[in-house]
């Protein structure tokens, strides 16, 4: 790895850590919510850690209201964002729902289309665009081993949008039909020496649990502008492909396993639970 790449991922590493530390320092004192980057920039402070706090969490079940599938056929579900630019935006969610057992068949994506929907005003769609779809399988050649194939994944990018502006969106198929109900997001605003986002949430090593749901309730509750997940999110390898019980130590729990094994369905349910992180404080699950 190169010196530049280094310093670069540790002034990262750096910045996060300030925006956490000076989170907590402010917390500590008694307010109620995290600053804005607008109050900044902020002294680093560090906190003992409180070892009356709760360590250690059990994973969600897959019927957690948070993780089971709540609609049917092609409508979609799993709707997540992720930002491209100021002036684009992806769209992605998952249709069909994902299948697990000894014999698996993979969906068709050319079975649904990859369509948005979008505009400036609440159910004035003035614009859409189509995007790409596809599925992936996870396969053992052991015997008793489940295997698995997903869903159908859609990706749309939609480009030339206006920064800092609000936008009307719906997602699916509208030839079936089978869309989503409508949602909303907003475009960061351009970038400049006195313009950034209002309020940046760093999540990392979240999991599927009960301290999950504490965590991902705090961060929608600030209304962050953006969010940067750092990884380590399901922890699906964690367990046997017939599910059961997911180990902190895979290899100490089940030490007959043939292989690193994986219950792809925590991803499904991964999908389902972090819908809020976008749309939450929009009014929707």
């Amino acid at each position: 790895m190169s010196p530049r790449l280094v310093n670069l991922k540790l002034l990262l590493w750096v910045g996060e850590m300030t925006l956490i530390l000076a989170a907590m320092a402010v917390l500590g004192n008694g307010q109620k919510s995290i600053p804005t980057t607008l109050e900044g920039p902020f002294k680093p402070v560090t906190h003992r850690f409180d070892p009356s706090l709760r360590r250690g969490s059990d994973d969600l079940s897959m019927d957690h209201p948070r993780l089971r599938r709540n609609v049917s056929g092609y409508f979609p579900e799993q709707i997540a964002l992720a930002l491209s630019s100021p002036t684009s935006m992806w769209v992605s969610w998952v249709t069909g729902g994902g299948h697990i057992g000894t014999n698996v068949t993979a969906l068709d994506p050319s079975s649904v289309a990859s369509e948005v929907w979008y505009g400036k005003e609440s159910g004035n769609y003035t614009n859409k665009q189509t995007g790409m779809s596809m599925v992936y399988s996870q396969l053992y050649p052991y015997e008793g081993l489940l295997n698995y194939t997903s869903g159908i994944i859609h990706h749309v990018r939609l480009e030339g949008l206006q920064p800092g502006t609000k936008y009307y969106y719906k997602c699916g198929d509208g030839s079936i039909p089978a869309s989503s109900e409508e949602r909303i997001f907003e475009t960061l605003p351009l970038p400049g020496s006195n313009v950034y986002p209002r309020r940046i949430a760093v999540i990392g090593d979240l999991g599927l649990t009960h301290n999950s749901s504490t965590t991902i309730d705090h961060v929608t509750q600030n209304d962050p502008s953006l969010i940067l997940m750092v990884g380590d999110l399901c922890y699906a390898n964690q367990y046997q492909t017939t599910g059961g019980k997911g180990a902190s130590c895979f290899s100490c729990a089940f030490p007959d396993a043939p292989i690193r094994e994986t219950y792809q369905p925590r991803w499904d349910g991964w999908g389902r639970y972090s819908v809020c992180l976008a749309h939450e404080r929009l009014g929707e699950g």
